[in-house]
Protein backbone atom coordinates (compact mmCIF):
# COMPACT_ATOMS: atom_id res chain seq x y z
CA UNK A 1 0.00 0.00 0.00
CA UNK A 2 1.32 3.43 -0.93
CA UNK A 3 2.45 5.76 1.81
CA UNK A 4 0.05 8.47 0.63
CA UNK A 5 -3.00 6.30 1.34
CA UNK A 6 -2.10 5.49 4.94
CA UNK A 7 -3.35 8.71 6.57
CA UNK A 8 -6.62 8.48 4.63
CA UNK A 9 -7.20 4.93 5.81
CA UNK A 10 -6.11 5.92 9.33
CA UNK A 11 -8.69 8.68 9.41
CA UNK A 12 -11.41 6.43 8.00
CA UNK A 13 -10.65 3.68 10.52
CA UNK A 14 -10.59 6.21 13.34
CA UNK A 15 -14.01 7.58 12.43
CA UNK A 16 -15.37 4.07 11.97
CA UNK A 17 -14.11 3.03 15.41
CA UNK A 18 -15.76 6.02 17.07
CA UNK A 19 -19.03 5.69 15.16
CA UNK A 20 -19.25 1.96 15.83
CA UNK A 21 -18.09 2.23 19.42
CA UNK A 22 -20.18 5.22 20.40
CA UNK A 23 -23.43 3.35 21.14
CA UNK A 24 -21.46 0.72 23.06
CA UNK A 25 -20.53 3.27 25.74
CA UNK A 26 -23.34 3.06 28.23
CA UNK A 27 -25.09 6.37 28.83
CA UNK A 28 -22.92 8.14 26.26
CA UNK A 29 -23.75 10.82 23.72
CA UNK A 30 -22.53 10.32 20.19
CA UNK A 31 -21.49 13.49 18.38
CA UNK A 32 -20.73 14.04 14.73
CA UNK A 33 -19.59 17.28 13.13
CA UNK A 34 -18.80 17.98 9.51
CA UNK A 35 -17.31 21.06 7.87
CA UNK A 36 -16.30 22.07 4.36
CA UNK A 37 -14.12 25.07 3.43
CA UNK A 38 -13.68 26.35 -0.12
CA UNK A 39 -11.07 29.10 -0.47
CA UNK A 40 -8.84 31.07 -2.78
CA UNK A 41 -5.23 31.68 -1.71
CA UNK A 42 -2.84 34.25 -3.18
CA UNK A 43 0.82 33.31 -2.52
CA UNK A 44 3.58 35.65 -3.77
CA UNK A 45 6.51 33.29 -2.97
CA UNK A 46 5.49 29.69 -3.59
CA UNK A 47 8.94 28.16 -3.08
CA UNK A 48 10.12 30.51 -0.32
CA UNK A 49 13.21 31.86 -2.07
CA UNK A 50 15.03 35.19 -1.95
CA UNK A 51 15.37 35.44 -5.74
CA UNK A 52 13.20 34.52 -8.74
CA UNK A 53 10.10 34.49 -6.58
CA UNK A 54 7.05 32.89 -8.20
CA UNK A 55 3.46 33.66 -7.31
CA UNK A 56 0.17 31.92 -7.98
CA UNK A 57 -3.50 31.74 -7.07
CA UNK A 58 -4.54 28.50 -5.41
CA UNK A 59 -8.01 27.01 -5.07
CA UNK A 60 -8.19 25.01 -1.84
CA UNK A 61 -10.94 22.63 -0.71
CA UNK A 62 -10.83 21.31 2.87
CA UNK A 63 -13.35 18.73 4.13
CA UNK A 64 -13.22 18.01 7.86
CA UNK A 65 -15.06 15.51 10.04
CA UNK A 66 -15.13 15.09 13.81
CA UNK A 67 -16.86 12.39 15.81
CA UNK A 68 -16.90 11.37 19.44
CA UNK A 69 -18.58 9.53 22.27
CA UNK A 70 -18.94 11.10 25.71
CA UNK A 71 -20.25 9.84 29.03
CA UNK A 72 -19.77 10.85 32.64
CA UNK A 73 -16.46 8.99 33.01
CA UNK A 74 -15.33 8.38 29.44
CA UNK A 75 -14.85 10.38 26.25
CA UNK A 76 -13.37 9.53 22.85
CA UNK A 77 -13.03 12.10 20.07
CA UNK A 78 -11.42 11.91 16.64
CA UNK A 79 -10.90 14.41 13.86
CA UNK A 80 -9.69 14.19 10.26
CA UNK A 81 -9.17 16.85 7.59
CA UNK A 82 -7.51 17.06 4.18
CA UNK A 83 -6.57 19.91 1.83
CA UNK A 84 -6.89 19.55 -1.94
CA UNK A 85 -5.23 22.30 -4.01
CA UNK A 86 -5.37 23.44 -7.64
CA UNK A 87 -2.92 26.05 -9.01
CA UNK A 88 -3.83 28.57 -11.69
CA UNK A 89 -0.28 28.78 -13.19
CA UNK A 90 1.69 25.87 -11.70
CA UNK A 91 -0.58 22.97 -12.58
CA UNK A 92 2.26 20.51 -11.87
CA UNK A 93 1.76 21.29 -8.17
CA UNK A 94 -1.90 20.21 -8.15
CA UNK A 95 -2.55 17.68 -5.39
CA UNK A 96 -5.36 16.19 -3.34
CA UNK A 97 -3.03 15.73 -0.36
CA UNK A 98 -1.49 19.13 0.28
CA UNK A 99 -2.17 18.71 3.99
CA UNK A 100 -3.64 15.82 5.98
CA UNK A 101 -4.37 15.88 9.69
CA UNK A 102 -5.78 13.23 12.01
CA UNK A 103 -6.12 13.35 15.80
CA UNK A 104 -7.60 11.30 18.60
CA UNK A 105 -8.31 12.24 22.22
CA UNK A 106 -9.32 9.78 24.92
CA UNK A 107 -10.13 10.58 28.54
CA UNK A 108 -11.20 8.12 31.21
CA UNK A 109 -11.77 8.27 34.96
CA UNK A 110 -10.07 5.09 36.13
CA UNK A 111 -11.12 5.70 39.74
CA UNK A 112 -12.31 8.62 41.84
CA UNK A 113 -8.85 10.29 42.24
CA UNK A 114 -7.09 8.96 39.10
CA UNK A 115 -7.79 9.77 35.46
CA UNK A 116 -6.12 8.76 32.22
CA UNK A 117 -5.77 10.78 28.99
CA UNK A 118 -4.32 9.93 25.60
CA UNK A 119 -3.69 12.31 22.72
CA UNK A 120 -2.37 11.28 19.34
CA UNK A 121 -2.04 13.17 16.08
CA UNK A 122 -0.63 12.78 12.60
CA UNK A 123 0.22 15.61 10.20
CA UNK A 124 1.47 15.35 6.63
CA UNK A 125 2.06 18.64 4.83
CA UNK A 126 3.87 20.24 1.90
CA UNK A 127 4.62 23.31 4.07
CA UNK A 128 7.37 22.33 6.57
CA UNK A 129 6.66 25.49 8.55
CA UNK A 130 3.49 23.77 9.83
CA UNK A 131 5.79 21.69 12.07
CA UNK A 132 7.99 24.58 13.23
CA UNK A 133 5.50 26.28 15.53
CA UNK A 134 8.09 27.11 18.22
CA UNK A 135 10.58 28.72 15.82
CA UNK A 136 8.36 30.30 13.15
CA UNK A 137 10.71 28.96 10.45
CA UNK A 138 9.11 28.45 7.05
CA UNK A 139 10.53 26.77 3.97
CA UNK A 140 10.02 25.65 0.39
CA UNK A 141 7.59 22.98 -0.74
CA UNK A 142 8.65 19.60 0.64
CA UNK A 143 6.73 16.74 2.23
CA UNK A 144 7.04 16.79 6.02
CA UNK A 145 5.35 14.44 8.48
CA UNK A 146 4.87 14.21 12.22
CA UNK A 147 3.39 11.40 14.29
CA UNK A 148 3.00 11.99 18.03
CA UNK A 149 1.42 10.07 20.94
CA UNK A 150 1.05 11.50 24.47
CA UNK A 151 -0.43 9.37 27.30
CA UNK A 152 -0.80 10.85 30.80
CA UNK A 153 -2.11 10.00 34.28
CA UNK A 154 -3.49 12.59 36.71
CA UNK A 155 -4.08 12.02 40.40
CA UNK A 156 -6.12 14.40 42.53
CA UNK A 157 -4.73 14.12 46.08
CA UNK A 158 -7.08 16.72 47.58
CA UNK A 159 -9.38 19.53 46.54
CA UNK A 160 -6.33 21.79 46.12
CA UNK A 161 -3.47 19.46 45.13
CA UNK A 162 -2.93 17.20 42.13
CA UNK A 163 -0.07 15.53 40.28
CA UNK A 164 0.43 14.46 36.70
CA UNK A 165 2.74 11.99 34.95
CA UNK A 166 2.99 12.25 31.16
CA UNK A 167 5.14 11.04 28.31
CA UNK A 168 5.41 11.99 24.64
CA UNK A 169 6.70 9.98 21.71
CA UNK A 170 7.02 11.75 18.38
CA UNK A 171 8.69 11.26 15.00
CA UNK A 172 9.41 14.04 12.50
CA UNK A 173 10.40 13.36 8.91
CA UNK A 174 11.22 15.70 6.01
CA UNK A 175 11.89 14.47 2.49
CA UNK A 176 15.58 15.16 1.83
CA UNK A 177 16.21 16.04 5.47
CA UNK A 178 17.08 14.36 8.77
CA UNK A 179 14.47 12.34 10.65
CA UNK A 180 14.04 13.03 14.38
CA UNK A 181 12.66 10.84 17.17
CA UNK A 182 11.75 12.57 20.43
CA UNK A 183 10.94 10.88 23.74
CA UNK A 184 10.08 12.83 26.87
CA UNK A 185 8.72 12.15 30.34
CA UNK A 186 7.28 14.75 32.72
CA UNK A 187 6.17 14.89 36.34
CA UNK A 188 4.16 17.91 37.52
CA UNK A 189 2.80 18.85 40.94
CA UNK A 190 0.12 21.56 41.18
CA UNK A 191 -1.40 23.28 44.22
CA UNK A 192 -4.18 25.88 44.39
CA UNK A 193 -2.79 28.22 47.02
CA UNK A 194 -5.87 30.46 46.92
CA UNK A 195 -8.94 31.15 44.80
CA UNK A 196 -6.78 33.22 42.46
CA UNK A 197 -3.31 31.67 42.74
CA UNK A 198 -1.93 28.31 41.59
CA UNK A 199 1.67 27.22 42.07
CA UNK A 200 3.38 24.28 40.38
CA UNK A 201 6.67 22.43 40.10
CA UNK A 202 7.77 20.03 37.43
CA UNK A 203 10.64 17.94 36.12
CA UNK A 204 11.04 16.62 32.61
CA UNK A 205 13.66 14.66 30.73
CA UNK A 206 13.82 14.55 26.93
CA UNK A 207 15.88 12.54 24.47
CA UNK A 208 16.28 13.63 20.84
CA UNK A 209 17.54 11.04 18.36
CA UNK A 210 18.65 12.38 14.98
CA UNK A 211 19.22 10.16 11.98
CA UNK A 212 22.98 9.68 11.59
CA UNK A 213 23.87 11.98 14.53
CA UNK A 214 24.59 11.79 18.24
CA UNK A 215 21.45 11.93 20.43
CA UNK A 216 20.84 14.85 22.77
CA UNK A 217 19.42 14.49 26.31
CA UNK A 218 18.08 17.41 28.33
CA UNK A 219 16.75 17.83 31.87
CA UNK A 220 14.43 20.65 32.90
CA UNK A 221 13.34 21.70 36.38
CA UNK A 222 10.64 24.38 36.30
CA UNK A 223 8.56 26.32 38.81
CA UNK A 224 5.26 27.95 37.87
CA UNK A 225 2.81 30.51 39.13
CA UNK A 226 -0.64 31.32 37.71
CA UNK A 227 -2.79 34.18 38.94
CA UNK A 228 -6.31 34.95 37.83
CA UNK A 229 -6.74 38.72 37.57
CA UNK A 230 -10.44 38.62 36.73
CA UNK A 231 -13.05 36.56 34.97
CA UNK A 232 -11.25 37.01 31.62
CA UNK A 233 -7.72 38.02 32.61
CA UNK A 234 -4.71 36.27 34.07
CA UNK A 235 -0.96 35.83 34.13
CA UNK A 236 1.14 32.65 33.94
CA UNK A 237 4.86 32.34 34.68
CA UNK A 238 7.11 29.29 34.12
CA UNK A 239 10.88 29.35 34.65
CA UNK A 240 13.76 27.08 35.55
CA UNK A 241 17.16 25.73 34.55
CA UNK A 242 17.71 23.27 31.71
CA UNK A 243 20.76 21.01 31.65
CA UNK A 244 21.87 19.69 28.27
CA UNK A 245 25.17 18.84 26.56
CA UNK A 246 27.21 19.70 29.64
CA UNK A 247 25.80 23.18 30.21
CA UNK A 248 22.99 24.86 32.13
CA UNK A 249 20.76 27.43 30.41
CA UNK A 250 17.65 29.30 31.54
CA UNK A 251 14.26 28.45 30.09
CA UNK A 252 10.83 29.86 30.76
CA UNK A 253 7.74 31.69 29.60
CA UNK A 254 5.54 34.58 30.65
CA UNK A 255 1.97 34.76 29.35
CA UNK A 256 -0.50 37.56 29.98
CA UNK A 257 -4.07 37.72 28.71
CA UNK A 258 -6.65 40.45 29.31
CA UNK A 259 -10.29 40.21 28.28
CA UNK A 260 -13.03 42.82 28.11
CA UNK A 261 -16.55 42.91 26.68
CA UNK A 262 -15.51 43.03 23.03
CA UNK A 263 -11.72 42.81 23.08
CA UNK A 264 -9.15 40.21 24.07
CA UNK A 265 -5.40 40.81 24.20
CA UNK A 266 -2.51 38.48 24.92
CA UNK A 267 1.28 38.62 25.17
CA UNK A 268 3.62 35.64 25.45
CA UNK A 269 7.40 35.81 25.89
CA UNK A 270 9.27 32.52 25.99
CA UNK A 271 12.58 30.71 25.64
CA UNK A 272 12.68 26.98 24.95
CA UNK A 273 14.83 24.19 23.54
CA UNK A 274 13.29 22.53 20.50
CA UNK A 275 14.08 21.02 17.11
CA UNK A 276 13.65 22.13 13.49
CA UNK A 277 12.10 19.64 11.11
CA UNK A 278 14.73 18.23 8.74
CA UNK A 279 17.77 19.39 10.78
CA UNK A 280 19.99 17.44 13.18
CA UNK A 281 20.56 18.92 16.62
CA UNK A 282 18.57 21.00 19.06
CA UNK A 283 18.09 24.76 18.91
CA UNK A 284 17.16 27.50 21.36
CA UNK A 285 14.16 29.61 20.37
CA UNK A 286 13.30 33.02 21.86
CA UNK A 287 9.89 34.36 20.89
CA UNK A 288 7.58 37.29 21.54
CA UNK A 289 3.98 36.74 20.40
CA UNK A 290 1.06 39.13 20.74
CA UNK A 291 -2.62 38.88 19.94
CA UNK A 292 -5.53 41.28 19.74
CA UNK A 293 -9.10 40.40 18.84
CA UNK A 294 -12.11 42.67 18.60
CA UNK A 295 -15.77 41.76 18.18
CA UNK A 296 -17.66 44.76 16.74
CA UNK A 297 -20.75 42.54 16.47
CA UNK A 298 -21.73 39.09 17.79
CA UNK A 299 -21.28 37.59 14.33
CA UNK A 300 -18.05 39.39 13.37
CA UNK A 301 -14.51 39.12 14.76
CA UNK A 302 -11.21 40.76 13.76
CA UNK A 303 -7.84 39.45 14.95
CA UNK A 304 -4.23 40.68 14.72
CA UNK A 305 -1.26 38.41 15.62
CA UNK A 306 2.25 39.92 15.29
CA UNK A 307 5.25 37.84 16.36
CA UNK A 308 9.05 37.63 16.51
CA UNK A 309 11.30 34.56 16.76
CA UNK A 310 15.05 34.19 17.17
CA UNK A 311 16.46 30.71 16.71
CA UNK A 312 20.08 29.69 17.28
CA UNK A 313 22.34 26.76 18.06
CA UNK A 314 22.72 26.46 21.87
CA UNK A 315 26.50 26.01 21.44
CA UNK A 316 26.89 29.00 19.12
CA UNK A 317 26.80 29.46 15.36
CA UNK A 318 24.41 31.07 12.88
CA UNK A 319 20.99 32.27 13.93
CA UNK A 320 17.71 33.02 12.20
CA UNK A 321 15.25 35.82 12.91
CA UNK A 322 11.65 35.57 11.82
CA UNK A 323 9.06 38.36 11.83
CA UNK A 324 5.43 37.38 11.39
CA UNK A 325 2.19 39.32 11.12
CA UNK A 326 -1.35 38.10 10.71
CA UNK A 327 -4.71 39.77 10.18
CA UNK A 328 -7.96 37.81 10.18
CA UNK A 329 -11.65 38.62 9.81
CA UNK A 330 -14.37 36.06 10.53
CA UNK A 331 -17.96 36.89 9.61
CA UNK A 332 -20.63 34.34 10.56
CA UNK A 333 -23.46 34.69 8.04
CA UNK A 334 -25.63 32.06 9.73
CA UNK A 335 -25.39 29.11 12.10
CA UNK A 336 -23.80 27.02 9.36
CA UNK A 337 -22.04 29.47 7.03
CA UNK A 338 -19.06 31.81 7.58
CA UNK A 339 -16.69 33.94 5.50
CA UNK A 340 -13.05 33.92 6.65
CA UNK A 341 -10.32 36.24 5.33
CA UNK A 342 -6.70 35.94 6.49
CA UNK A 343 -3.54 37.83 5.54
CA UNK A 344 -0.13 36.46 6.61
CA UNK A 345 3.35 37.97 6.21
CA UNK A 346 6.54 36.07 7.06
CA UNK A 347 10.04 37.59 6.84
CA UNK A 348 13.05 35.40 7.60
CA UNK A 349 16.60 36.74 8.00
CA UNK A 350 19.61 34.42 8.04
CA UNK A 351 19.63 30.63 8.30
CA UNK A 352 20.74 27.89 10.66
CA UNK A 353 22.69 25.86 8.12
CA UNK A 354 23.33 26.02 4.37
CA UNK A 355 21.70 23.50 2.10
CA UNK A 356 19.04 22.30 4.52
CA UNK A 357 15.95 21.37 2.48
CA UNK A 358 12.63 22.77 3.58
CA UNK A 359 14.06 25.16 6.19
CA UNK A 360 16.02 27.59 4.03
CA UNK A 361 19.74 28.14 3.44
CA UNK A 362 21.72 31.12 4.74
CA UNK A 363 20.30 34.05 2.77
CA UNK A 364 19.99 37.78 3.48
CA UNK A 365 16.18 37.80 3.65
CA UNK A 366 13.19 35.81 2.47
CA UNK A 367 9.65 37.22 2.55
CA UNK A 368 6.26 35.73 1.80
CA UNK A 369 2.77 37.21 1.74
CA UNK A 370 -0.37 35.10 1.55
CA UNK A 371 -4.01 36.11 1.36
CA UNK A 372 -6.75 33.57 2.13
CA UNK A 373 -10.45 34.16 1.38
CA UNK A 374 -12.70 31.23 2.21
CA UNK A 375 -16.30 30.19 2.61
CA UNK A 376 -16.81 27.72 5.46
CA UNK A 377 -19.95 25.61 5.75
CA UNK A 378 -20.63 23.21 8.57
CA UNK A 379 -23.32 21.86 10.85
CA UNK A 380 -23.02 19.46 13.76
CA UNK A 381 -25.49 16.91 15.02
CA UNK A 382 -25.59 15.16 18.38
CA UNK A 383 -27.36 11.82 18.83
CA UNK A 384 -28.21 10.62 22.33
CA UNK A 385 -27.60 6.91 22.62
CA UNK A 386 -29.53 6.44 25.87
CA UNK A 387 -32.99 6.85 24.41
CA UNK A 388 -32.90 10.65 24.04
CA UNK A 389 -33.86 12.34 20.77
CA UNK A 390 -31.23 13.85 18.49
CA UNK A 391 -30.79 17.62 18.38
CA UNK A 392 -29.00 19.99 16.06
CA UNK A 393 -26.14 22.16 17.29
CA UNK A 394 -24.03 24.89 15.77
CA UNK A 395 -20.93 23.97 13.85
CA UNK A 396 -17.60 24.59 15.57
Amino acid sequence: MGRSRRPVLTGACLMGLIVAGGPAVRGADFEFKGRLAVAGVQDDNLFYTSQNMQSDVITRVTPEIEAGSRSERFSLTGRFSQDAERFAEHSELDTNQARQFAAIDLESGLSRPVSFALHGDYLSTLSPGDLNLETGLAGGRARARRLAVSPSFKCKWSAATSSRIASTLSKDDLVGGVATDTRSATFDLEHHASRRDTVSAGYSVSRYDFEGSVPVVSHLLALGWDRRLGTRSGIALRAGPRYSEGRVDPEGSLALHVGANRTQTSLTVSRSMTTVVGLAGTVVSDSVLAGLSYDPAPSFRMTATPGFYRTRDPLGGPETRVFTAGLEADWRLSDWLSVVTTYRRNVQQGGLTPGAPGVGAVVPEVARNTLYVGLVAGRSETKATAGRESSARQAP
